[in-house]
């Protein structure tokens, strides 16, 4: 399935982000060409900063839709531009149900859904326990996960701290997981298993300092993490 053309104004706001992050930040990408083309795809991402979002959605080439509070599109004209930059209303209270329906909704059209699989900004400054909503929505859609690692964006705009003009941000795309074996297998733990896999690949992209004490210890990240990894 191919995936949906950006519409104009998804494209604008695109440009005018990708120019101001490139103006105030030296933004390197790192596997791009890792990115499918086509079809379902979860993006799947660590979490330090509220620019996360806007660095994955400039350097990805393909539109994607992220989840937002649902009382943001009540705004006046924000709720009309989220709704065009393909962001998803979520209502408080929901829980992870509500987040998973809107991302299976995304999915079957064929859209890149971008998420937290942390559930949150880190506040330790290190990679923090994946739920297993991510594992959920892979597993029930058929859609492969995409790792990315954001590097750089917690020492930019950490939580609680104003924003740095300066620094560099490094975005590291690995390689698709294909959870297709496992489909349609929602035992708590076979979730588990699949949250765990794209934990390690993630983790497995991320420099050390950005990991809990004593995860390289793990045998599955020993497994999944690459021998430059530590080099980004």
């Amino acid at each position: 399935m191919a995936p949906p053309r950006p519409n104009r104004v998804y494209r604008t706001v695109k440009a005018i982000v990708r120019g101001l992050l490139w103006l105030f930040y030296r933004v390197e990408v790192r596997g791009v060409e890792r990115v499918p083309q086509e079809g379902p795809v979860i993006i799947a991402a660590n979490h330090h900063s509220f620019l996360d979002p806007l660095v994955i959605g400039v350097v990805l080439p393909r539109p994607i839709a992220f989840i937002a509070r649902g009382d943001l599109f009540r705004i006046p004209g924000l709720g009309w531009l989220l709704r065009r930059l393909y962001a998803i209303p979520v209502e408080r209270g929901s829980g992870d149900l509500g987040a998973v329906k809107a991302a299976i909704r995304a999915l079957r059209a064929g859209m890149a859904f971008g998420i937290f699989p942390e559930g949150r900004r880190s506040r330790s400054g290190r990679l923090e326990p994946f739920k297993t909503g991510v594992a959920a929505i892979a597993l029930r859609t058929r859609a492969r996960v995409l790792p990315v690692a954001i590097v750089g964006t917690r020492e930019i705009w950490p939580p609680g701290r104003k924003p740095r003009l300066r620094g560099k941000i490094l975005v590291h795309i690995g390689d698709p997981i294909d959870l297709e074996e496992d489909s349609g297998r929602l035992a708590k733990a076979h979730l588990e298993a699949a949250t765990r896999r794209i934990e390690a690949a993630v983790a497995g992209l991320l420099p050390e300092d950005y990991l809990p004490e004593g995860y390289l210890n793990s045998t599955t990240l020993q497994q999944e993490k690459p021998e430059n990894a530590n080099q980004a």
